[in-house]
C-alpha cells in the first residue's frame, strides 16, 4: 500500500500539494471544533449559573466564527432561547432563521419555531379562535414587523404546511396593518390555493367579514359597502355550507339585508308622505322583490305592489 502512495504521488505531484491541503484543513478544522465546543460548554455551564447574558456571549461567538463547525447549530438554539426569555423577539427570529437557511439538519423543526414565535407575539394559540382580536396588549407588536417575520416564514417553505399556515395569518396581519385589499387578495388565494386545507374557510369567512366591518363602520352612508358586504357573505355561505363559522355568517348577511330593508321602507314613506306616488312606488316594489315576506304597513298601497305583499317575517 505504501508503495502504491508513493507511486501515485510520484506521478501525480499536484496530488501530493492537494493532499497536503486537505490534511491542513482538515487539522483547521478539528481545532475550530474543538475551541467552538468549549465555548458552547462554558455557556451552557454560565446558564446553570444563572448568567443568561454571559452565556449568550459564548454563544454568539460560536455562531459568528465557527459557522462551519457543527456546534453551531446547538449555539443557534441556545441564542433562540435566550433572546425569547430576554423578550428580545427578533434577535430570536434572526437565530431561527439562521438555523433554517444555514443548518438543513435544523430546517424542519427551526421553521416550525419562526411561526410558532409569530403566533406568539399575536396571542394566537390553537385553542382560540382565527382572529387577531383577542390579542393580548403585552403581545402585540408592530403589525409591519410581524408581517415580515411571516413572509420570511413563507419565503422559507412556501409549500410546507408551516408555510401555508403563515400565508393565513400574514393576510390577517396586513388587515390589522389597515391593509384591507391586499388581506382580502391574500385570503382569496388561500382558498382558491388551498381548498381541502382546514383553513379554507376561515379564509374565505375572512374576507366576507371585512367586507361586513367596512359596512359597519360607514352605516347609513355607503349602500356600496352594504351591497359588497352581502354578495361576499352569500358568496362565503353557498361554498362552505357546513363551515362552523356559517352561523355567523348568516347572522351577519341577515343583519345587513335588515338594514335594506329598513332604509328601502324608510325612503318609501319619505317619498309617500311627500305625495310622490311615483318615487315611493319604485322603492315599494324593490322591498317586494327582495323582501317578498315583508308586512308593510303604508297609507297607500299602490296597486303594482298590492299584489306581491304577504304578511311574515323577514327571511
Amino acid at each position: 500500500m505504501r508503495c502504491l502512495f508513493k507511486s501515485f504521488f510520484a506521478h501525480s505531484p499536484g496530488h501530493l500539494g492537494l493532499f497536503v491541503l486537505l490534511l491542513a484543513a482538515s487539522a483547521v478544522t478539528a481545532a475550530e471544533d474543538e475551541n467552538a465546543i468549549r465555548l458552547y460548554q462554558r455557556g451552557m455551564k454560565l446558564i446553570s449559573e444563572g448568567e443568561p447574558e454571559e452565556a449568550l456571549e459564548r454563544f454568539n461567538t460560536v455562531a459568528s466564527k465557527y459557522r462551519r463547525s457543527e456546534t453551531c447549530g446547538l449555539a443557534l438554539w441556545e441564542i433562540y432561547r435566550i433572546q425569547e426569555h430576554l423578550g428580545q423577539d427578533l434577535a430570536a427570529f434572526e437565530a431561527l432563521n439562521r438555523l433554517v437557511t444555514e443548518q438543513p439538519g435544523h430546517f424542519s423543526k427551526a421553521h416550525e419555531g419562526q411561526l410558532r414565535l409569530a403566533l406568539r407575539l399575536i396571542g394566537r394559540g390553537k385553542e382560540e379562535c382565527r382572529t387577531l382580536e383577542s390579542a393580548r396588549p403585552s403581545q402585540q407588536v408592530d403589525p409591519e414587523v410581524l408581517a415580515e417575520m411571516l413572509r420570511v416564514t413563507i419565503k422559507n417553505g412556501p409549500q410546507s404546511e408551516t408555510g401555508i399556515q403563515a400565508h393565513y395569518y400574514l393576510a390577517l396581519t396586513l388587515e390589522k396593518a389597515g391593509k384591507k385589499k391586499e388581506a382580502i387578495a391574500m385570503h382569496e388565494d388561500f382558498a382558491e390555493n388551498f381548498p381541502k386545507h382546514e383553513l379554507a374557510d376561515d379564509a374565505a369567512y375572512q374576507c366576507a367579514y371585512i367586507a361586513y366591518k367596512d359596512w359597519k363602520t360607514m352605516r347609513g352612508d355607503s349602500p356600496h359597502q352594504r351591497e359588497a358586504a352581502a354578495v361576499m357573505l352569500a358568496w362565503f355561505i353557498a361554498r362552505f355550507p357546513e363551515s362552523d363559522k356559517g352561523a355567523q355568517a348568516r347572522s351577519c348577511l341577515g343583519e345587513v339585508r335588515l338594514a335594506e330593508r329598513h332604509e328601502l321602507m324608510s325612503i318609501a314613506r319619505y317619498y309617500e308622505g311627500r305625495g310622490n306616488m311615483k318615487a315611493a312606488d319604485v322603492y315599494y316594489q324593490q322591498l317586494a322583490a327582495k323582501f317578498p315576506d315583508v308586512n308593510v304597513a303604508k297609507k297607500t298601497l299602490p296597486s303594482s305592489v298590492e299584489s306581491q305583499q304577504q304578511i311574515g317575517p323577514v327571511r
